[in-house]
């Protein structure tokens, strides 16, 4: 599996809309406001790259966001 760290700003009054659609989406494992630059943090695991992102890809079609920073795992070499 691989996990990514999704930073995420809304819409003005977005906030609670962007929650709720992302909380019914599959391999987000946790979410969580933020105060800064970004409104809200998504923690996300998914099986490869390609799944990480259809899932940003996913999200990014929803009205209330305004933009994602995605932060993927890297996995060292042993």
């Amino acid at each position: 599996m691989l996990n990514a760290c999704v930073l995420i700003r809304t819409s003005h009054g977005r906030f609670e809309d962007v929650v709720e659609f992302l909380s019914n989406q599959k391999g987000i494992k946790r979410i969580f406001p933020v105060l800064g630059r970004y409104d809200v943090v998504v923690d996300l695991e998914a099986s490869d790259l390609n799944a990480i992102s259809s899932a940003i890809l996913k999200m990014n079609k929803f009205a209330g966001l305004v933009f994602t920073e995605t932060l993927v795992e890297v996995k060292e070499k042993e």
